[in-house]
């Protein structure tokens, strides 16, 4: 059991990484267009949960007629959250 939680760590690691990369890249492509780092962090922010930062994030491609996959909507939602946010995360599907 414990060999397989290490290899599961070692694989499922380099995959966030990855994810984390997308996710940075398309933020820093579309979503900077409109958003400086300050809108994340400001005091009263409008996103207050990791599901309402999943649906902003959707709100934004939407808009903006991006037509991203989930993964890559997952991927900027986990960026922002781990840079700015720091909500526990869970997967909202």
């Amino acid at each position: 059991m414990r060999m397989f939680l290490s290899l599961l760590l070692f694989v499922i690691s380099p995959l966030q990484a990855e994810d984390m990369e997308t996710g940075k890249k398309l933020h820093e492509e579309h979503c900077t267009r409109c958003h400086t780092p300050d809108i994340y962090t400001r005091q009263h922010r409008l996103v207050n949960s990791y599901a309402e930062l999943v649906e902003r994030v959707r709100q934004c491609e939407l808009s903006n007629e991006l037509t991203w996959f989930d993964e890559e909507i997952n991927a900027v939602v986990g960026y922002l959250n781990s840079t700015y946010y720091r909500f526990e995360a869970y997967k909202a599907d």
